[in-house]
């Protein structure tokens, strides 16, 4: 069976590594020509990755942090122990799924960009096949190949998404992150507001990753953040710049045709946590749901939705309520975690399973109930 990928981010090497595994006949195509670059993402990652039979070397493990603050706008915070979380070199991640893929014989082409699909009929007794056009930017020389299934792993504005009818009404945060001198004392931080959500995570404890992600004015509320965190001549300072669009999710959207032979796996299907933005883990579950699906010949969407549906959509609901959010709220909503009981229920589940202590959270406290509602209505 032939297998098609287009992007080699983690979703799709990760996809590509396990139906290599399995014998399948592989092949990922890649816009760049550099596997990782440019990077666009902020690398935390949880422990959960490394269970995810993703052995990453030392040398890709920048920091290990074990802590974190949520700051409200009146500067009041919440700081949270984390459990295992690690600042991981990002492109470097991206190349080693890539290495682990090509190692079990899966072929890769980097620098060509997916072009278009359609589909064929091989032959009287043959099923219907997909014809993948990719370019090659190095000769601008256009390459056809037929494949059995197509996966589209190739971010949120994702042109198989597109090509196969499946990109629907996507909504979309402006993300903008720089690396950059910043002392700090190893924790990250977390700043919530009316005008989205800034961070500061560290690479060490000189440089960090400063970065906002907001659905309006985000040019603004950058320099704004950044001029606060690393002076107003911060642009002399800059050690690399990330910018693009982040999805929203949405359960609406297909992540599969009907017919079963394009999947969209991670950001291309907006496989993305909504309350922070972050979608490194969701991308390795996609794709092992989108591996298990071809190999054993299951219902992709059921498969993933099964693992992280529920806790996608929650945060979802989260992320629209915090939308609505003034400055004053986030301040209370800061000040409700900042209770013990609420701070622990933190500290105790994992961030990406909210299905775990929403209920809890909310039996705790009805008034976060009340605010949201506000927010909601």
């Amino acid at each position: 069976m032939k297998i098609a990928i287009i992007g080699a981010g983690p979703a799709g090497g990760f996809s590509a590594y396990l139906l290599a595994k399995a014998g399948m006949d592989v092949s990922i195509y890649e816009e760049h020509a550099t596997i990782g670059e440019p990077v666009a993402c902020t690398g935390v990652i949880t422990g959960d990755v490394m269970a995810r039979q993703l052995q990453l070397p030392k040398e890709l493990i920048l920091n290990k942090i074990s802590k974190a603050r949520i700051i409200a706008p009146n500067k009041e915070f919440i700081e949270v122990r984390l459990k295992n979380d690690i600042i991981i070199d990002r492109a470097g991640l991206d190349r080693h799924i890539a290495a682990m893929a090509e190692e079990n014989g899966a072929k890769i082409f980097t620098n060509h960009r997916f072009e278009n699909l359609e589909y064929c009929n091989s032959g009287k007794n043959e099923r219907e096949r997909i014809i993948v056009a990719a370019k090659n930017k190095t000769n601008n020389e256009m390459k056809k190949v037929e494949t059995d299934f197509l996966i589209g792993a190739d971010g949120p504005v994702s042109s198989v998404a597109k090509a196969s009818g499946l990109f629907g009404n996507r909504k979309f945060y402006s993300g903008i992150q720089v690396t950059i001198p910043v002392k700090n004392d190893n924790a990250i931080d977390f700043y919530p507001s009316e005008n989205g959500i800034a961070w500061v995570v560290p690479e060490n404890e000189g440089v960090a990753r400063v970065g906002i992600a907001a659905n309006k004015e985000a040019n603004a509320h950058f320099r704004r953040f950044l001029t606060a965190v690393a002076g107003s001549d911060y642009e002399k300072k800059i050690i690399g710049w990330q910018a693009g669009p982040i999805p929203i999710y949405d359960p609406r959207l297909k992540s599969a045709t009907k017919d079963g032979k394009i999947l969209l796996v991670g950001d291309a299907a907006t496989m993305v946590k909504a309350p922070t933005l972050g979608g490194i883990n969701q991308s390795l579950i996609g794709a092992q749901c989108a591996a298990d699906s071809l190999i054993n010949g299951s219902n992709y969407e059921k498969l993933w939705k099964k693992k992280m549906g529920m806790d996608l959509y929650i945060s979802l609901l989260m992320r629209k309520a915090m939308e609505k959010f003034s400055n004053t709220d986030y301040n209370s909503l800061v000040g409700t975690f900042r209770k013990e009981k609420n701070r622990k229920l933190l500290e105790k589940y994992d961030r990406d399973e909210p299905r775990k202590f929403a209920l809890k959270l909310l039996l705790n406290e009805p008034g976060i109930l009340l605010l949201a509602k506000k927010a909601w209505f």
